[in-house]
């Protein structure tokens, strides 16, 4: 009986490849069934009819934080959106995108903050929380008091320009879950030990249960992902943190500009990654999450390149004055933001809970 059951197989496995159809279907049938059942990337739990590349797409440099008013079906509300009377706005005109379920209203932001209002009504979800407006030209004439409290409680999360902060001595090792060529898509291969053991970089991250994030990540990802892709990532990133460090306060750093000579990319493709990150981070209000345009921050405005002074030799990574630099624009505009009495606020709930 053995016997006749090898020579089965043995004569079908000869007359199967000897006959070139049928590999032929089966490779057919095969490719097809994969493109059939091959899940889509679908973010079901966002009714958003407006992507985040059709914001960057729609958005000119510099960028400073617009105001966007979303229609969902389940809860509506009147918002008041400042107008400024005295300060003219940036020449970009006002745009609307209207659809059966939603409705976008985007308002320029000005360059100086806003002397007198008015009122516009707009129907959307409750907006608890807009990010100040900011000008890094006076974010660095002054030295933030705060300076050391933000420094010594900041966790760095990101890549090899992320890890420039550990590099040049400004947060010590515990604080650094950055490194070299990681990336969003490749994240979950690198591992660190801060104390607890080696683990995940998000894990550890949880682990550090620190006041302060700050999350810079994306220069090894545009050539893998969409603007809109690489945003909607970096916001499930923000959100991991918050599921276990609820009371933490995560800054989202943009991602940094690149000298004309540098060999990588271009400062066109960084900014409509930047604008796409830009319009979802602050899409949350939430005080919690903030969005930093260290983009912004570090580049020569004359010729929208990364500054000379802040340039390292390739031209893609930063010295060490240009982490000198984000570290006094950052913490200067934390300044403006609760952050400050929220990372207080963490601390004092930690020694509730050990007493």
């Amino acid at each position: 009986m053995k016997q006749k059951i090898k020579n089965f197989f043995r004569d079908f496995f000869i007359y199967f490849f000897n006959t070139p159809v049928f590999p032929s279907l089966v490779l057919i049938c095969s490719v097809f069934m994969l493109a059939v059942t091959a899940d889509e990337p679908v973010r079901a739990k966002y009714s958003y009819q407006i992507s985040a590349l059709q914001y960057a797409r729609s958005t000119s440099f510099p960028v400073y934080s617009a105001e966007l008013t979303t229609e969902s079906a389940e809860t509506t509300a009147t918002a008041e959106i400042p107008v400024c009377d005295t300060v003219p706005y940036y020449t970009e005109p006002v745009t609307e995108t209207e659809t059966t379920t939603t409705a976008i209203t985007t308002v320029p932001e000005t360059t100086t903050f806003c002397t007198n209002t008015s009122t516009a009504s707009a129907t959307t979800a409750e907006i608890s929380y807009q990010p100040p407006v900011y000008d890094y030209n006076s974010l660095v004439s002054a030295f933030s008091p705060n300076y050391s409290y933000y420094l010594d409680r900041m966790v760095v999360v990101g890549d090899s320009i992320a890890s420039g902060f550990n590099v040049c001595g400004y947060i010590p090792y515990e604080h650094n879950l950055a490194q070299e060529s990681m990336a969003i898509w490749n994240m979950y291969n690198y591992g660190f030990d801060i104390g607890g053991g080696y683990m995940g970089v998000l894990e550890a991250a949880a682990y550090a249960y620190s006041p302060l994030y700050y999350v810079s990540i994306g220069m090894n990802d545009i050539f893998g992902m969409t603007p809109n892709e690489y945003a909607w990532e970096m916001r499930s990133i923000v959100e991991y943190i918050q599921a276990y460090v609820p009371t933490a306060t995560i800054v989202v750093g943009a991602i940094t500009p690149v000298s004309a000579y540098n060999y990588y990319t271009t400062n066109d493709v960084l900014i409509e990654f930047n604008n796409a990150l830009e319009w979802v981070i602050n899409d949350m209000a939430d005080s919690h999450v903030i969005y930093f345009n260290a983009n912004d921050a570090l580049c020569d405005h004359s010729t929208m390149t990364l500054s000379w002074d802040f340039a390292g030799e390739d031209g893609l990574h930063l010295n060490a004055g240009a982490y000198n630099h984000l570290l006094n624009c950052l913490f200067n505009y934390l300044d403006m933001t609760p952050a400050l009495e929220q990372m207080q606020k963490h601390e004092e709930s930690l020694w509730s809970d050990w007493w």
